[in-house]
């Protein structure tokens, strides 16, 4: 006989307080009922465990003969969450005897001490039987037993939940159909077969009944085979008195057999139907686990989790979570209809409380779902309804047991993505944080620089406006000019990447000719490119892009500024571009010293500048090319040039139904592109 912890058991031990550690080898045991007094057995046990510095477990068995309502289920399940708060570890088993159950989970987890309920009994059946704790003491006499006097009666045994009557009349029909099956092949053998083969027969007859109906109709069935094999085959024939005493032993003893076997086959049925919904349970645990950790959104996650259980359940299924007010709302599943206003109360009462409430319950029972607190490791998050397909339809206890692991499942998963969300909005705010002050630190000396340069300038030529010429005064008025155009594209550098990070920029992507872009990023640098020629090749039958112009203008600006600070005058940089695939792939290439190596990579982070103090700027052109290329679904790197210099490379991915070129240049604009390679100075 197999007796193996559910899979549906939660609670670890927790920690000491004090930090003093406990004593793996003397583990404690409270067994567990339906009495009211099972919380203060619980409570007792855990102040033992405490005071001992051992582990604990907190163990209910399930037996064939048991037959909780579910106002036990519920008390069992309540007096579990306690233990597991208390920090023991609740486990329920499944077995035929509370007393061997019990002691083969003691032998198989080194428990030394056992806390039971000191149970008032009838002295006529302690004499009889015992109480648990007599039978355990008889048994293990070597473990230490605590009786804690919890005023309780023993809790009385639930009968079985009345079947159909129309079920019962066919099962009983059914086994008195089979031993008159039974009886008919024994009359054909009778003249050929001794007296102990048509037992066997008999026998038989009552095995196939067992495995295929319950232990009632069995029995039945063995009372009936001995009653007509003694009537029918038995000396006196056709009456019930015996001829010989070996007969009487012959009956005696098929009477016994058919007996036992009507029971083992039983108890394997019931092995099997525990172990078949056991594995089934755990299955689905598997199954909800990892599929709600596959599911990167709150949304995916709660759908994930209506559907499983709604499978598993039979039911409709829907989840309500708290708004900020507190207030609970459906969250996911089925909308209550515009009848079930009372479903709403029943749902706020779980979730204030923490209880099960509605169908099937004491409290609220007039519901029509059933509804369950979601608890995770610190709240309640939430409350589960369920509103089974079938009227009426009430939970039993391992399917309460089961569906509170799921919602377990479902709550901490929902935790975990709470966690993820604030973990991620952490880091956002850490990133900000961390912008700013390098947009301060970057500020104070890049906006200072031109600011004081233009101020420098305009108070010169105010002061000297009457002593100064005409070329100083020409020569600080550009000066005023070009800082003020430095300044001005800092601030636009600034608030690009402010609307690139924040994902407030949207393309709009038209058809452009590639070369009409460069050229309009050409002009806009023109004073800056006097000292650093650019040498274009572009092919004369390059296709038009689909792209956002200002973007991409801005790309190419970023670039050649980039060139222009970090390379010596009258050093060319060249503008190239050709077809690879289905992609087009520009270059920005100079003269240069290069790239740091190791650097290629670094050099698109924000802030990020090759050589400190060599060169004016904040650092944030490349990372703007980068974001601006990865809006267009492309791709940009940087890497070193044979012989000296860096090169930056992206791709733009090309479009069907690209416009034909000759149908939107001017003749003179075409032969312009005929030409293979174009200088700028």
């Amino acid at each position: 006989m197999d007796n193996q912890p559910s899979a549906d058991a939660v609670g670890r031990p927790q920690p000491r307080p004090d930090g003093q550690p406990r004593d793996a080898y003397g583990r404690l045991l409270v067994c567990l009922d339906t009495s009211p007094a099972a919380g203060q057995l619980v409570r007792s046990a855990g102040r033992i465990a405490e005071a001992a510095r051992v582990d604990w477990f907190a163990v209910y068995v399930e037996t064939p003969d048991d037959h909780p309502t579910f106002e036990d289920q519920e008390r069992i399940a309540k007096t579990m969450r306690l233990a597991a708060q208390l920090g023991g570890q609740t486990v329920m088993l499944s077995g035929f005897s509370l007393r061997d159950t019990i002691l083969d989970f003691v032998r198989e987890q080194g428990v030394t001490k056992i806390v039971l309920a000191q149970i008032r009994q009838p002295g006529w059946r302690r004499l009889l039987s015992g109480t648990l704790a007599d039978q355990l003491r008889r048994r293990a006499k070597d473990l230490d037993f605590y009786l804690i006097a919890a005023g309780g009666q023993e809790p009385q045994r639930r009968p079985a939940p009345r079947r159909d009557v129309w079920l019962l009349v066919r099962d009983y029909g059914l086994a008195a159909a089979g031993v008159g099956l039974c009886t008919g092949v024994a009359f054909v053998l009778y003249p050929s077969l001794a007296l102990t083969n048509l037992v066997m027969i008999y026998l038989l007859t009552v095995v196939i009944i067992a495995a295929v109906l319950d232990q009632g109709p069995s029995i039945f069935a063995s009372l009936v085979g001995v009653a007509v094999f003694a009537y029918l085959f038995v000396p006196d024939y056709y009456s019930f008195s015996l001829a010989h005493t070996e007969y009487a032993i012959t009956l005696a003893v098929m009477f016994i057999v058919s007996i036992l076997i009507s029971r083992l086959t039983s108890r394997i049925r019931y092995q099997a139907r525990a172990a078949g919904q056991q594995e089934r349970q755990t299955a689905a645990l598997y199954d909800m686990s990892r599929n709600l950790t596959t599911k990167l959104s709150l949304p995916d996650l709660l759908q994930e989790a209506i559907e499983q259980i709604s499978r598993t359940f039979d039911s409709q299924v829907a989840i309500l979570m708290p708004d900020g007010a507190g207030n609970l709302h459906l969250s996911a599943g089925k909308a209550f209809p515009d009848d079930y206003g009372s479903e709403m109360l029943v749902a706020n009462w779980v979730y204030r409380y923490g209880h099960f409430a509605g169908l099937g319950t004491k409290t609220l029972p007039n519901a029509r779902g059933f509804y369950l607190p979601l608890r995770a490791s610190q709240e309640l998050i939430g409350v589960l309804r369920l509103e089974p397909t079938l009227p009426n339809k009430v939970i039993e206890l391992k399917s309460l047991r089961f569906l509170e692991a799921l919602g377990s499942q479902v709550a901490l998963a929902i935790e975990r993505e709470h966690l993820h969300q604030q973990t991620h909005q952490t880091q956002v705010q850490i990133e900000a944080e961390r912008l700013r002050n390098a947009l301060l630190s970057s500020v104070s000396h890049d906006l200072r620089t031109p600011l004081t340069v233009i101020a420098g300038s305009a108070s010169s030529l105010l002061e000297g406006e009457s002593s100064l010429d005409s070329p100083t005064k020409a020569e600080l008025t550009q000066t005023i000019y070009d800082e003020a155009n430095r300044l001005d594209r800092l601030v636009h550098n600034l608030l690009e990447m402010s609307r690139l990070q924040s994902g407030q920029t949207k393309l709009n992507c038209e058809w452009h000719v590639m070369e009409e872009v460069v050229g309009c990023a050409l002009g806009q640098l023109e004073a800056q490119l006097q000292n650093h020629p650019v040498v274009i090749h572009l092919p004369a039958d390059l296709p038009m892009v689909r792209i956002d112009a200002l973007l991409m203008e801005r790309v190419f600006i970023n670039l050649l500024e980039n060139a222009i600070k970090y390379t010596p005058e009258q050093t060319k940089v060249t503008v190239s571009g050709w077809i690879t695939g289905q992609d087009l792939l520009l270059e920005v290439a100079d003269r240069g010293p290069g790239l740091v190596p190791g650097d290629e990579e670094l050099v698109f982070e924000k802030f990020y500048q090759a050589s400190s103090g060599s060169a004016r700027g904040v650092g944030l052109g490349l990372t703007i090319c980068r974001s601006i290329i990865e809006a267009h679904r492309g791709h940009i790197w940087a890497a070193n040039r044979p012989g000296g210099g860096a090169t930056f490379r992206f791709t733009l991915p090309l479009e069907e139904g690209a416009p034909l070129l000759d149908k939107h240049l001017p003749e003179m604009e075409k032969g312009q592109l005929d030409e293979p390679a174009r200088s700028v100075n």
